[in-house]
């Protein structure tokens, strides 16, 4: 028995150190679902022949997809996955395979909003997009669910 405790702590202990190191140092990346989770949408935005749209979904498994609506022609869509960082939320878009498709984007979030700080200019060009959190409506009260007038 005391060989298998022995073992067991051994193992416990290099399983420590091995999970220590993965982060550099840093820790892991605790990914906050309830405060990043969900849709988040720009303004029309102009500038091209057809006004579009972008949209971010953050989703709770780590995975998240942009997608730009051109409004009236169409939807291409960039998926990926997303780490937060304090107030920063990073979206990498990948390839089928998880390599990096293109550059991060990088927002700040501001209040219900996520402020641009980084993304790939030759697709998405010079100014940034500012995106908005989507805000499910509020359901009605079923008061056939026993509340009492």
């Amino acid at each position: 028995m005391r060989g298998v405790r022995g073992f067991v702590v051994a193992l416990s202990l290099g399983c420590g150190t091995a999970l220590a190191a993965c982060g550099g140092g840093k820790g892991p990346v605790v990914r906050d679902t309830a405060r990043w989770g969900g849709w988040y949408q720009s303004d029309t935005l102009g500038g091209l022949t057809r006004p579009r749209v972008l949209r971010l979904l953050v989703n709770f498994d780590s995975t998240a997809d942009v997608s730009v609506e051109f409004v009236g022609a169409g939807t291409t869509h960039h998926p990926g996955y997303w780490t937060p960082r304090g107030d920063e939320l990073t979206m990498q878009p990948t390839r089928g395979d998880g390599t990096p498709n293109e550059l991060a984007f990088r927002w700040r979030s501001e209040g219900g909003r996520l402020i641009p700080l980084a993304w790939d200019r030759k697709i998405y060009g010079e100014q940034g997009v500012p995106l908005t959190k989507l805000v499910a409506p509020a359901q009605r009260a079923d008061s056939t669910a026993g509340a009492r007038r």
